[in-house]
């Protein structure tokens, strides 16, 4: 029926205005009810959100070529391919961007965060321990890192990019990535009042896809939802509170 409509109203509408009325005419269309075409995120599954996906079996995942990584890595292929073209241009002004991690699911990440637990534990209560551990990684289940979004760039010591080639990478980024859809989420908290993770200069982000992710994640997911692992009782600890300060503690000029 959809189809029909439309061609009896492509005629109607070009036998009394011409084509640049009818242009104009379906770019406003859905203000006459009509769908636009859906997209892969429309509706995102908890699963995906949660980083409980299989990404190397997930078509829509592409695996990153040995020149772009350290390791082997995957992304979204939309982040993929605009990541190339934003590497491709720092390259032609003497700037290598390079992967040093994509995409962790949820027992990636789970693997990092035990070992870190385990390790803090012994000196440390369970509050200060799983405190010290956010101070640079995710719980489980929170990660942007789970959704194919994100990507830790060159370096992941802060201190790498303050002098040297370092800084010229980081200076190119910041005047940069911008024009390929990519963003710094955790910049000077101390600055920017900013709550959560501390500063990154290696972590980017491809906004218009994480920003999908990020609204539905919040729509989404509650505390019950952030579970099997150790320590996963306090992720509503208000002393924590990781869906407010952590996975919505994002730089403004991401958001």
């Amino acid at each position: 029926m959809l189809s029909k409509y439309k061609y009896v109203l492509f005629i109607f509408l070009f036998s009394l205005f011409g084509l640049g009325y009818i242009f104009s005419f379906y770019a406003s269309e859905s203000k006459l009810g009509i769908s636009p075409k859906s997209t892969p995120y429309d509706d995102i599954e908890k699963k995906q959100l949660l980083g409980k996906i299989s990404y190397k079996q997930d078509k829509n995942f592409s695996a990153v070529e040995e020149a772009y990584c350290t390791k082997p890595s995957y992304l979204l292929k939309e982040v993929y391919q605009n990541f190339k073209k934003m590497h491709d241009a720092a390259k032609k002004e003497g700037v290598k961007l390079v992967i040093v991690s994509g995409t962790r699911n949820f027992e990636e990440q789970k693997s990092i965060w035990d070992r870190k637990f385990q390790a803090n534990i012994k000196t440390l209560d369970t509050i200060a321990c799983i405190k010290k551990i956010l101070l640079f990684s995710s719980m489980p289940s929170t990660s942007r890192h789970h959704w194919g979004t994100d990507i830790d760039l060159i370096n992941l010591n802060n201190s790498y990019f303050e002098k040297g080639q370092g800084l010229k990478e980081y200076t190119w980024l910041k005047n940069n990535a911008a024009k390929f859809g990519f963003c710094q989420v955790y910049d000077d908290k101390k600055l920017t009042n900013r709550t959560g993770y501390e500063l990154e200069k290696w972590h980017w982000s491809y906004l218009p896809t994480a920003k999908l992710f990020l609204k539905q994640y919040k729509e989404k997911i509650t505390y019950k939802d952030i579970n099997n692992f150790i320590g996963s009782t306090y992720a509503s600890n208000k002393k924590i509170d990781m869906i407010h300060n952590f996975v919505a503690g994002i730089a403004k000029d991401c958001q």
